[in-house]
């Protein structure tokens, strides 16, 4: 009975995930931002960080055997960029390689993500209400991404963020942990954001050229996403105007 109330939990998941991915993926990138809101359940958000790879990448499989490979290879890299961002978080801070893996992973991960994003709007014939919830769910997905990408450097060069001060304690005691840290990684995906929106507040500045780069991608990456995304919804508004006009 056990087995069966599993299947049949397993099966409705799976259709709600295929029926509603873009409200999904927004309601969970959304529960990132509570979490770092509230320190005290900064914990909570690595559990939402997972989810949203997860999601990203458990969509229907395409057709021909070559996108059937794309497909594969795609949720294979979600599940590696899952288990390096667990192995970072648990890792000590005195082990810098850890971040090198999650670095990695995850950026090909959010670039993999928003180019099929977009090729997604793009195959829409009109605007919907999930298709602008996925429009700003990768978004926001890309400004955590940078910020998970910037935690990782951070820990591999210490210093590359300041004022900050998550890897001087680490580094003297040499036991604790990123997970041990939120409030700490709740500042530097603040400073993605900033980045992000080209805002540029300046109370934390990059200090390493490695974080100096990332910064400048990440700040590039902000509009140039906005412009694509603008791009192609307002082809399809433009679109469906055009064919009302010429029914009418």
């Amino acid at each position: 009975l056990g087995s069966v109330e599993l299947g049949i939990g397993v099966s409705w998941l799976r259709r709600l995930v295929n029926r509603y991915p873009n409200q999904l993926l927004l309601l969970l990138s959304l529960g990132v931002l509570v979490c770092f809101a509230f320190p005290q359940i900064g914990r909570l958000s690595y559990v939402f960080y997972s989810l949203i790879a997860l999601l990203l990448t458990c969509g229907p499989a395409g057709r021909g055997h070559s996108r059937a490979m794309d497909d594969q290879l795609y949720r294979a890299l979600g599940a590696v960029a899952v288990a390096a961002m667990w192995l970072w978080l648990i890792t000590p801070m005195n082990l810098l390689a850890s971040g090198v893996p999650l670095a990695l992973s995850w950026s090909l991960l959010v670039g993999w993500s928003l180019v099929r994003m977009i090729q997604s709007l793009a195959a829409h014939a009109q605007v919907s209400r999930p298709l602008l919830m996925g429009a700003i769910a990768g978004y926001l997905h890309l400004g955590l991404t940078a910020g998970l990408v910037m935690g990782a450097v951070e820990t591999i060069q210490p210093g590359s963020f300041q004022p900050l001060e998550l890897t001087k304690a680490a580094l003297a005691t040499g036991d604790l942990s990123v997970i041990e840290s939120s409030r700490a990684f709740a500042e530097i995906n603040y400073f993605a954001f900033v980045c992000l929106t080209t805002v540029g507040f300046g109370d934390i500045n990059p200090a390493l050229p490695l974080a100096r780069m990332l910064s400048v991608v990440t700040s590039i990456a902000g509009p140039l996403y906005l412009a694509v995304v603008m791009g192609v919804l307002i082809g399809r508004f433009a679109g469906a105007a055009q064919s009302s006009g010429s029914s009418d």
